[in-house]
């Protein structure tokens, strides 16, 4: 059933992020341009969600370290902090991962949201939706940045699709995708948006290795290898890329410069 419900989810979704967002690149590169130089005009709020602490760091540290340089609001919610009763020394994991968590949202200026979701209980079911979707409601974001479904974390995945459903239900907001340890966890993930983030990358590593309980030096090492080489696909050192599911006239879009492929 779980297998059935995958393969519905990814064909639901690529039937419509590749149909109606696949051609449209560069009018999103100037769309995005054209925000970024009024910027100082309109705050958005952008809501990041991962699905564990150190997943918006990793995935879109340097996205947010621009939006929050550029006075917009930033929310990091985690939909799961910790497995069962499972400890880090002597305190809950969730007591270690929230505190890093929230250090990390810190030195990028964001804000941190925990949901409370054991690992091995989080689920794309309907309680859990719900409860995603009322905290959306209540937050009411111009844009959402989250995985891309396709993913061999279980996490990424639910994480992915329950706020996919919301999106659809929703039609408030703009959706955007990250990726992290590329090939590794994320998967088939081909970028239409490339971030330069060379300004923001040791900010970008600093809040990552707030995530000691991690072990970030290796998250970090996977991370590099991915940021310099979508800096070779569009010209820069290091970038995050993104790819936007179906862009919708009178939504915001991401208020950053974004570079196209070469």
């Amino acid at each position: 059933m779980k297998r059935l419900i995958f393969i519905a989810f990814s064909f639901l979704f690529l039937t419509a992020a590749v149909s109606q967002a696949g051609n449209k690149r560069d009018e999103l590169v100037g769309q995005n341009r054209g925000a970024s130089q009024k910027a100082g005009h309109s705050k958005l709020r952008i809501a990041v969600i991962g699905a564990h602490p150190d997943d918006p760091e990793s995935g879109a540290g340097g996205l947010i370290a621009l939006l929050t340089k550029a006075r917009h609001e930033v929310i990091s919610a985690y939909t799961t902090c910790y497995r069962g009763d499972r400890k880090i020394g002597t305190e809950p994991e969730g007591v270690v991962r929230r505190r890093e968590a929230a250090a990390a949202c810190q030195l990028l200026g964001a804000r941190p949201h925990f949901f409370d979701y054991a690992h091995e209980k989080l689920l794309a079911d309907q309680p859990t939706l719900e409860t995603v979707a009322a905290w959306l409601d209540k937050v009411q974001p111009d844009i959402v940045v989250t995985h891309w479904p396709l993913d061999t974390h279980p996490n990424h995945h639910v994480t992915s699709s329950l706020v996919w459903q919301c999106y659809l239900r929703q039609q408030k907001w703009s959706l955007y995708f990250f990726e992290v340890e590329t090939d590794q966890q994320t998967m088939n993930f081909r970028p239409e948006l490339y971030l330069d983030i060379e300004g923001v990358y040791d900010l970008k590593k600093k809040a990552l290795f707030r995530h000691q309980s991690q072990q970030p030096e290796g998250i970090w090492q996977l991370h590099d290898a991915m940021h310099r080489r979508r800096g070779l696909e569009c010209g820069v050192k290091h970038a995050e890329a993104y790819l936007p599911a179906s862009p919708q006239k009178g939504r915001a879009v991401l208020p950053v410069s974004f570079l196209s492929r070469n």
